[in-house]
């Protein structure tokens, strides 16, 4: 992924829903921390919900844009106000003309992250991610971070979690978590997973293999994995776990009172011109803190 101009603002996408605002206070805190730049952007939508063919009333339209600017002042006046100690130098708000998804996906190539919350307004279900977030992780040109509910604030020095698998594609990952938990004065906690077989561990016993060697190589493989990052981040406190099992539930569970959790859009066992893979798709639907999914 190509590097973004320094001064590349955050962005954040809102909807009006209460994970939309809580996605902005995020991206105020991170638009801070970077010392860049945040701009709210927020989508008309389709033309007509009902399609081309349906004449709606000019009121609706109307309401509509009403509603959108609406939400834009509030996001604007909650990203004024959370974490009072500092201040963002600058916050810009823009209507994105068409469908949300296509209109965030274009604006990404020129942001430093994206940010959304987890389910718009039109999300039935409290537990699955919507389909922006899911459009965005897939198809976005920089980081997206998904929000699932208003993040804690932290007391003290906090812990990032980053998924590390050992190939070239988990390196804009782990790159990316050393930076976030270089700025936040973080503990960053390095997990790194391994199954030699897609095979249940009720099998072991009937497998006349040398776990304990298996293990060893792959905690080798976690640390040369860190070994370039660690040597640019000195100061950045690193624990390093490998476990034998899914990836997705090791992270989940690592990462469960997390500052956020980050991982690549695919892993070893990806493909080329895959979107994403299914432990970046299964967190995205179950991470409970904020999860960040960086392209390879």
């Amino acid at each position: 992924m190509d590097i973004v101009e320094s001064k590349a603002p955050v962005v954040v996408g809102i909807d009006g829903s209460a994970t939309s605002f809580a996605a902005v206070s995020w991206a105020a805190r991170e638009s801070r921390l970077h010392g860049c730049s945040l701009r709210i952007v927020s989508a008309l939508g389709a033309p007509t919900p009902y399609g081309d063919g349906i004449r709606l009333p000019h009121s609706y339209f109307a309401d509509r844009d009403r509603a959108v600017h609406a939400n834009l002042e509030e996001a604007a006046a909650i990203a004024r106000t959370t974490d009072t100690e500092s201040s963002i130098t600058d916050i810009t708000t823009d209507v994105l003309d068409g469908p949300a998804r296509p209109a965030l996906i274009e604006v990404s190539k020129s942001a430093r992250m994206i940010v959304v919350g987890s389910r718009g307004l039109g999300q039935v279900t409290a537990v699955l991610a919507g389909s922006v977030a899911t459009a965005l992780a897939a198809h976005a040109n920089c980081p997206v971070v998904v929000i699932r509910e208003q993040p804690g604030q932290s007391s003290g020095p906090g812990v990032i979690v980053v998924g590390v698998d050992g190939t070239e594609n988990s390196k804009p990952a782990l790159d990316a978590a050393f930076d976030e938990a270089s700025l936040r004065g973080a503990r960053l906690v390095a997990v790194h997973t391994w199954s030699a077989f897609d095979l249940s561990t009720a099998f072991d016993d009937q497998l006349d293999l040398p776990w304990d060697e298996v293990e060893v190589a792959e905690q080798v493989v976690l640390a040369e994995s860190l070994a370039g990052s660690a040597e640019r981040h000195p100061d950045t406190e690193v624990t390093r776990v490998v476990v034998r099992g899914s990836s997705a539930d090791a992270l989940r569970t690592r990462a469960a009172d997390a500052e956020l959790l980050v991982v690549g859009t695919h892993g070893r066992g990806g493909f080329a011109g895959m979107l994403l893979g299914s432990t970046s798709a299964a967190l995205l639907h179950t991470a409970s803190c904020p999860l960040m999914i960086v392209r390879s």
